[in-house]
């Protein structure tokens, strides 16, 4: 009988959306789990579906310091993560000249920076025990920029381009890395983006197919166990529009207009 895939994983945004639904299929593997995120609440809510050998821990990924401070102690109680996966991140969406500026920089600060910060975290630990893996969340949005999405798409490219260079970077230590990008899901947070989204911003999403966060964490399951590549992206129809940003990039751009 063969035991788990990951012995050990950390999970940061795991109390809810895609995060809880990885976590949940991580622990029914036979997998430790932590989840982090920030809401004591929203921990404690995750923690009643994952079941009792699961952990939780509240920190704000936007807190280098704090991070730090979480994920050492948790390495010094419960051992070293051979998977960690971060899907800690939010969507404002609007016109850019209307964003609110907290949320102009706290979408830097929690998607872009919020990954950095965990990956500097946890790589020490992984570099030292031999390998592992690091799962960072972007979007599809961070493979073709959309309109009303200008901060988002450009914090989501950022974690691409962040996910490649370190995947290059920790190759020799064992570690690697995947890049989740998942179109739109339906998490509470995609709940609180549609309060925000323009007329034509909704519009244009009617004809775009939307999975369920189990869809997403099913595909990243699916991608762990391949041993190789790199972006996951769930959804036949979110694989064909990638292979269409790369080759049909004229075809894109008059998809993705503003009308």
């Amino acid at each position: 009988m063969t035991g788990p895939l990951h012995q050990r994983a950390f999970v940061f945004g795991g109390s809810e959306g895609i995060g809880l639904a990885v976590a949940g299929r991580l622990a029914a593997a036979g997998t430790e789990v932590v989840i982090l995120s920030r809401s004591e609440a929203k921990l404690g809510a995750a923690l009643a579906q994952l079941g009792d050998d699961a952990l939780a821990r509240a920190v704000d990924v936007t807190d280098a310091e704090a991070v730090q401070g979480v994920v050492d102690a948790l390495v010094a109680e419960v051992g070293v993560p051979d998977l960690v996966v971060t899907t800690a991140g939010y969507a404002r969406p609007g016109w850019l000249e209307e964003l609110p500026a907290e949320d102009v920089a706290g979408m830097v600060a929690t998607n872009l920076v919020g990954t950095i910060n965990v990956a500097r975290a946890v790589l020490p630990h992984l570099r030292r025990a031999g390998g592992g893996t690091i799962v960072t969340t972007s979007s599809m949005a961070g493979l073709a920029g959309v309109f009303g999405y200008t901060v988002y798409s450009a914090t989501k490219f950022g974690v691409v381009g962040f996910s490649e260079a370190l995947r290059r970077e920790v190759r020799p230590y064992g570690v690697r890395v995947l890049v989740l990008c998942p179109p739109n899901t339906l998490t509470p947070g995609f709940d609180e983006e549609n309060r925000h989204k323009p007329a034509e911003v909704l519009a244009a999403e009617e004809s775009v197919k939307t999975l369920t966060p189990d869809e997403v964490a099913e595909a990243l399951m699916a991608a762990l166990g391949r041993r190789r590549g790199f972006l996951v992206v769930p959804g036949r129809d979110s694989r064909l529009a990638a292979v269409a940003i790369r080759h049909l990039p004229a075809v894109v751009d008059r998809a993705l207009r503003r009308p």
